[in-house]
C-alpha cells in the first residue's frame, strides 16, 4: 500500500478523541477607548456622502421624469433606514440618523417648488412669466 496512512479510523492527522482540546478559553476582547473626535468626523463624512448621493440620484431620477425632490427624499429615506437598521447602537448612529432626518426635511423644503418664493425661481414655470422677444443677454 502506497501513500500516507492515517492513524485513527482513517481520519485526518488532526483528529483527536477530544474535539475541544485545541479550543482554549479566550479572554473577552477589550473594548477600545471611545474616540469621539474620530466618530464625529465619521458622522459628518457619512452625512455629506448621503446628501451628495441623494442629490445625484435625485437629479438622475429628475432626468427620467420624477420630480427632483421626490427622488432626493426617497434616497435619503432609504439611506437613513439602512443606517439605522444595520449600524451598531452607538451615539454616532443616532447622530447620523438625526442628521439624515434634518437633511431630508431641509432638502425637501428647499427643493419642493412650493417651498420657494416666486422671485427665487431660476426657470419660469409658465409662458406668462417668460419674456417673449427679449434677448437672452438681458439687454434690450
Amino acid at each position: 500500500m502506497a501513500g500516507k496512512q492515517f492513524k485513527v479510523r482513517q481520519r485526518s492527522p488532526q483528529w483527536s478523541e477530544r474535539p475541544y482540546s485545541r479550543r482554549r478559553g479566550r479572554l473577552p476582547s477589550q473594548r477600545r477607548a471611545p474616540r469621539p473626535a474620530v466618530e464625529a468626523a465619521a458622522v459628518v463624512i457619512s452625512l455629506l456622502l448621503a446628501v451628495g448621493g441623494a442629490l445625484f440620484f435625485g437629479a438622475w431620477w429628475a432626468s427620467k421624469g420624477l420630480p427632483f425632490f421626490v427622488g432626493y427624499g426617497a434616497v435619503l429615506l432609504l439611506l437613513g433606514a439602512a443606517g439605522v437598521v444595520s449600524a451598531r447602537r452607538t451615539w454616532s448612529r443616532v447622530a447620523t440618523g438625526v442628521g439624515v432626518l434634518i437633511a431630508l426635511v431641509i432638502g425637501m423644503v428647499l427643493l419642493h417648488p412650493a417651498g420657494r418664493r416666486a422671485g427665487d425661481r431660476a426657470v419660469p414655470t409658465s409662458a406668462s412669466q417668460a419674456r417673449v422677444g427679449t434677448p437672452s443677454t438681458g439687454t434690450r
